[in-house]
Parts: C-alpha cells; structure tokens; sequence
C-alpha cells in the first residue's frame, strides 16, 4: 500500500501548471483551499461559516472605524449597534459606494453624491466645512479710515468653526470716511485691508467699518468645503480625497478648509486608491500606480510605484509579523500596513514607495474594477479579507481559473473525472483510501 505523507498545508496554488501536490516535502500545495484557511504554521482549519448580523435590504459600503459601525441602504445611513440598525438620516444621490475615515472622534463621509460628518457621540450628521457667505455689498459711510481702495470680505461662522471667505468686493474712499455693509448675515465676521494693501484683518461681526481693524489676518482665506471627495484618507494631520484625477488635501488640521483650485495634484486618469505609509501616499489608479513621497504636499516627489489599483479594494492591517518576510525588514510587528488588489494580485504598500505582490505564481485571478477588503482578528488568527465580481462588468466569481470558479461559486470541489469540455484534469480513486491523521507523532 502506498503512503501519502502530508505534514501540512501552503496557500493554495492554481497557477501551477503541473500537478504537483507538494510545494516542498510534507508540504501539501492544493490547487484550490474551500472553507478552510491555512495559518503560519501549515496548519490546515475548517471555517465556522457565517452568522447573520443584521436583516437590511440593500445594504452596501459596510464600515467599521474607532467608534462605531456604519453602511448605507436605500438612501438611509444607519448605525450597527449590537445587531440593530438605527437610522442616522437620508443620504442624497443614486447608489454608489461611500468613503469613510475617522479623525478626532468623527467619521468623514464622502462619495460622489453626497458627503457629511458623523459624531457617533450624538448619532447626528453634521456639515463638511462651513459654508461661505456672500460677497459684500457696500456703501459709503461716516468713519476714520484714511483715503484709499479697500477690500472687504465675510466669514460665516457654526459652531465656533471659521468657513473660508466670501467673494471680495473693493471699494475706494475718495476722503477720510468709513463703509458700510449692507446683507452680512447673522454672526458672520467682517475682514478688510489696510488702504490699497492685499492682506485681510479682522474688524468683527459689525455692519460698519469706521476704524483700522486689529492686526489678526484672515487664516481659512481662499478656503471651501470640500468637493464630493472620494477614497478619502487621513495623513500627516490632513484629509486627502480625489476628485476625478485631482488629490485635493485639506489645510492642516483644518478639515472643513480646502482650496480647490491650487492645493491639489493632478493626474491624467481617475484616482481609485489613496493609501497612506509613513513616508507618502500611494495614489492609484486603473493603469498604474504612483507614489508621493513626503508628508509634506509641496516637497512631495513622484515616482512610479507598479501595476493599477483596483477601487475599493483597500485595507489596513496590524500586527502581521509575516509582512517581514514578505518585505524582507527586519520588524517584527507592523501597523497600518495598507493592502490591496491591484491588475497583478494583492500587495502590500512599502515606505519606499513600491508595494510587493504577496500572491504572484500564487493565486490567478480575473480584474474587476472594483471590489470590498477588510482587515480582522478572528480568535487570534489575523487576515485580510477581500471580495470582488470577474471583470469589468461583474458577472460571476473573481478567478480566471475555471476549476477554482467552479468550486467558489458551487460551494463544492467537484470530484468528477471530466470537466465540461471533455478533457481529463481530476484524478479519482476507485479503489478504498485509508486516512490516518496525527498531531505532534501521536495518531488522533
């Protein structure tokens, strides 16, 4: 009788085209792994299946931060608390999926529809940004303000947040006099220059100007809201998102302040990645990759970093000790690693500013355009999780592989001789097979 020894089991393999069944002695290398996960030391486990957590129709753009768990369906936001879902408000724009991040206890929502702040301490949506008042109106008045040309602008202002400025109007003061303004809104803040100067101080929320202001300059001027924003990320204390093939990134720590028409970089195809490492930002899109190295925007240098991103596909990882192998560093625990699918496989971001494939010659799969990733410890066990339809258009299971398509969407490794077309690839046993399994030498 023929023994087959298996020590353990790699990843599976079905790129392989002999079919060989170990990837070094003892080491069994399945061409497809169904239900079952291998861990570090070849140990081979069954999956516990799925629970369901929550009954919600049309559900999508599932997200856990810090504080709270959040997804959207049929145009409402809900909260997940304890396997119930709570209704925070509508969201505008047709389906499409949403971006999120947390920053100082608030959770940034984005896509390109619709966009808010969520506090998970009152489960209320707030504003993105403040928004700008008019430009002011203005008239001539009584005052000390020597002759010349002034401007004069507005901020709105919500909750002790300062929005950016109103359009600037200018008037010229033939004499000694003052300026009046006649629609600022409620609470709202008059700025102004010195005679014929460019630079805005603060006079207060007055409707008449009668004396040079205070010496405190204008800080959020030239500011916005941001525009719908999408794969957003929080890095070197700003927000960055893209707009098309625009970065856009806020000021620092001024999340709310944005200015769009110069504090941006743009490429020349839609931005569908933007994942953060010490060192820069990875930026990627459909056919390529690049990579921004610096933290600070206007010292960042370009470089190529590899094959195009897929959207959506991204995730952070902790405490993977097996990243040092894959990097070759000699660390023992990383955080914050992103991870993610590009046209090639899933790689891992690198603080150089290149990413290492982790499933080349490993694991062939088809290119969507777009998927949904996770990070998680389940019972000890850290992985990343990512789900995507074959194609462009999504039309069934991601693997290019025929045999692993079938086995994913059948929920079954087929064990017949013949596949559809005829041609011999599995190999069956007629005759009776006797498994015996040990544990540490010791037969179970």
């Amino acid at each position: 009788m023929s023994e087959i020894n298996v020590n353990g089991f790699s990843g599976a393999n079905n790129v392989k085209d002999e079919e060989r069944f170990y990837s070094k002695t003892g080491i069994a290398e399945p061409r497809i792994i169904l239900n079952a996960d291998v861990d570090l030391t070849n140990h081979l486990s069954i999956r516990k299946g799925k629970t369901l957590f929550i009954t919600l129709a049309g559900a999508h753009s599932l997200w856990a931060g810090n504080n709270c768990m959040l997804c959207v369906a049929n145009g409402i936001l809900y909260r997940n608390i304890q396997g119930h879902a709570v209704n925070i408000g509508a969201v505008a724009g047709p389906k499409h999926p949403f971006s999120y991040i947390d920053v100082d206890d608030k959770v940034y929502i984005s896509n390109s529809y619709w966009q808010g702040v969520f506090d998970p301490a009152t489960n209320s949506v707030l504003p993105w940004g403040v928004p700008q008042p008019p430009g002011a109106m203005l008239l001539l008045g009584n005052g000390n303000l020597p002759a010349g040309t002034y401007h004069v602008c507005m901020t709105n202002v919500v909750n002790g947040e300062l929005s950016g400025n109103g359009a600037i109007s200018q008037i010229e003061l033939a004499v000694e006099g003052g300026i009046q303004i006649l629609n600022r809104p409620a609470g709202a803040l008059v700025w102004v220059t010195d005679s014929d100067e460019y630079l805005f101080y603060l006079v207060g929320a007055v409707d008449t100007i009668v004396d040079l202001p205070t010496v405190e300059p204008l800080p959020s001027f030239l500011c916005s809201p941001p525009p719908y924003l999408e794969n957003l990320c929080y890095a070197f204390g700003r927000i960055w998102g893209s707009d098309g093939s625009d970065l856009l990134y806020s000021l620092p720590f001024k999340f709310g302040w944005f200015k769009v028409t110069s504090n941006k970089f743009s490429f020349d195809s839609i931005i569908t990645l933007i994942a953060k490492v010490p060192t820069g930002l990875f930026v990627g899109m459909e056919d390529r990759t690049r990579f921004l190295a610096g933290t600070e925007p206007e010292k960042m240098v370009q470089t190529d970093a590899g094959a195009g991103s897929i959207k959506n596909t991204l995730a952070y990882c902790n405490n993977m000790p097996e990243l040092g192998w894959t990097l070759g560093t000699p660390e023992k625990d990383f955080t914050d690693v992103p991870v993610w699918l590009t046209s090639e496989g899933i790689v891992v971001g690198n603080p150089s500013g290149k990413f290492f494939n982790i499933t080349k010659n490993k694991i062939k799969m088809s290119i969507p355009n777009q998927g949904a990733s996770l990070y998680r410890n389940l019972e000890g066990k850290i992985q990343f999780l990512t789900s995507f339809r074959k194609g462009s258009i999504g039309s069934s299971a991601g693997f290019s592989d025929a045999d692993t398509d079938d086995a994913f969407k059948n929920g079954a490794i087929p064990t017949n001789n013949k596949n559809p077309e005829g041609t011999d690839n599995k190999v069956g046993f007629a005759d009776i097979a006797t498994c015996k399994v040990f544990r540490g030498g010791v037969e179970i």
